[in-house]
């Protein structure tokens, strides 16, 4: 029990104070720099997203991204896509638009344009908003190991 209480004592007050070079371990990260690396570009990339709004939801992100792949589709491509309902679809797709579900200002990374043929379906479009997030996040991946 003596132990216990001396070995707890010795305990750093928080995490953030350093123990002694004498008493740490060798730590050997799980991951290689390579794999690092790539980490560090995502969450550098992924942080154009959280500048916008600290807690940018996952779905919002990937969300833009369909649209910037494969810009032009409706909810219902997008939806089958993402493995998602079309009412969460356009849910997201408002959210991250120029308005959200709410008529309140959205994120505007992104619009919807009504079919000239079809006027029930919108397509997606990229806004210049969304044009220069997108190419924050490339500048960002460029560093990541290939």
């Amino acid at each position: 029990m003596m132990n216990l209480v001396r070995e707890i004592e010795e305990v750093p007050a928080t995490l953030g104070e350093r123990m002694p070079s004498s008493q740490s371990s060798e730590f050997k990260p799980t991951l290689s720099e390579e794999e690092r690396a790539a980490a560090r570009a995502l969450r550098i990339a992924l942080q154009n997203f959280t500048a916008l709004r600290p807690t940018m939801p996952l779905q919002y992100v990937m969300t833009f991204l369909l649209v910037a792949e494969m810009e032009g589709k409706g909810v219902s491509e997008y939806a089958e896509i993402n493995g998602v309902s079309q009412t969460v679809m356009t849910r997201h797709l408002l959210d991250i638009g120029d308005r959200n579900r709410a008529r309140e200002e959205g994120f505007g990374l992104v619009t919807q344009e009504r079919d000239k043929m079809d006027l029930r379906r919108h397509h997606a479009r990229i806004t210049p908003r969304g044009k220069a997030i997108m190419h924050k996040v490339m500048q960002a991946l460029k560093f990541a190991p290939k």
